[in-house]
């Protein structure tokens, strides 16, 4: 009978045991954010582009539908300039202003569970630095085609983050009468944090673009990627649970483009 009572008790401590390993694991996952499947966003932009000799100022606007929901909550405007340093080299400078945009630490916990907090309303400055290397690759066949290399520095004045964007692009120009008609495009974006983020890579994404010359004017744009970002662990899940975490969002994204440019 002792025997019995002593088993029992042994079988009755494992499975508490058990019961609170598995509900702390549950608690824990349960305010890790989840990434929703099969999402589908849209973005658009708005820009100017006006040639003075070797400078090239430019304002832009730009806009995204996101989430399962499709909301419009980010939106920016960009105004810099680049300048020719060579015929295959640019250079260029660049504030932008954004709202909208979201970072790691803007989940909230809800115990259980957690959500994003609402950023719609909160406005984040960025100061940019542009080396654009490009060359014409004229042996290939057809003969129109570029390589350009970005290469962007991005530093946040709203929590001092600071990105790298390298992006390695291949464009195809289509002429006719000996002016351009369409470009064709594939270009890689890649975005490494240097002072954040738990990966190498925050973000990254292919891109194919197709942009129409509709008049020397204006030119009209096509855009389709499969982009991914990397969610790491927040500060205040940190000052919760000590574990860290990574979660890959990823949704197809389809934009239009509209710009002018301008050359007196």
């Amino acid at each position: 009978c002792m025997y019995e009572v002593t088993t029992m008790s042994k079988l009755i401590l494992v499975l508490t045991i058990l019961m609170v390993l598995c509900s702390a694991g549950t608690l824990f996952a349960g305010h890790i954010p989840v990434p929703p499947q099969g999402v589908v966003e849209f973005e658009g932009r708005i820009a100017a582009f006006l040639k003075i000799n070797d400078f090239q100022p430019l304002a832009e606007l730009e806009a995204r539908i996101e989430d399962e929901g499709h909301e419009l909550r980010y939106m920016s405007l960009t105004l810099g300039s680049y300048y020719r340093l060579h015929k295959n080299l640019k250079v260029g400078a660049f504030y932008r202003v954004q709202r909208g945009e979201r970072h790691d630490d803007d989940w909230l916990f809800t115990d259980p569970g957690w959500k994003w907090e609402n950023t719609r309303d909160r406005f984040e400055h960025l100061l940019m630095a542009d080396v654009s290397p490009r060359f014409l690759l004229d042996f290939i066949p057809g003969k129109n085609w570029v390589l350009m290399l970005k290469n962007r520095y991005i530093f946040n004045t709203f929590n001092s983050e600071h990105t790298i964007l390298v992006r390695p692009g291949l464009t195809y120009f289509l002429l006719y009468d000996r002016e351009p008609l369409f470009n064709f495009s594939f270009n890689y974006y890649l975005y490494f944090p240097l002072n954040f983020g738990e990966t190498t890579l925050y973000k990254h994404w292919p891109q194919l673009s197709v942009l129409y010359h509709a008049s020397p004017l204006v030119k009209l744009e096509l855009t389709g990627s499969y982009r991914t970002t990397f969610w790491s662990t927040s500060e205040e899940e940190l000052e919760i649970d000590g574990e860290k975490y990574t979660e890959a969002y990823q949704r197809w994204v389809f934009g239009f483009g509209v710009l002018f440019n301008i050359e007196p």
